[in-house]
């Protein structure tokens, strides 16, 4: 999930929209692994230049998510206020609290860990049960 996010995110700053960009970044990823000097080189990149770039990089994210928002019906008493309230409060809650799901199976803690998967698994659900259930939604005919 993150890996995909980071290049959604560089792609929505660098502007580059072709597949083909994509390929040939990993064509000229897989040449520098295996060019050992080169590999050195970059293992010697200083740890704040990559977390600044990565700064950067999820900030572009950041500012993807608010625009996400912006465009939402978030207006009045509908259910999108509580759905994007209990979806941001999962996603928080593994950055928040990283011991709450300790006590977990293995299966669990891989997918409420992240705060991305359990933010967009809660919105998904919330939508689809708040959707058939909630407020303004029509009962079922028999």
């Amino acid at each position: 999930m993150v890996t995909s996010a980071e290049n959604i995110g560089i792609g929505r700053l660098t502007g580059a929209r072709s597949r083909f960009v994509t390929a040939g970044a990993g064509v000229l990823l897989i040449a520098l692994g295996l060019a050992t000097p080169i590999s050195r080189a970059l293992a010697g990149v200083p740890e704040a230049v990559v977390g600044g770039s990565a700064l950067v990089v999820y900030a572009v994210i950041a500012v993807m998510g608010v625009e996400m928002l912006r465009r939402a019906d978030l207006s009045g008493t509908g259910t999108g206020n509580l759905t994007t309230a209990l979806a941001l409060t999962a996603g928080l809650l593994p950055l928040l609290s990283p011991d709450l799901y300790a006590g977990f199976p293995g299966w669990a803690r891989t997918i409420l860990g992240s705060g991305v998967v359990a933010g967009t698994l809660t919105a998904v659900l919330l939508t689809a049960l708040l959707g058939r259930f909630g407020p303004g939604s029509r009962p079922r005919k028999r």
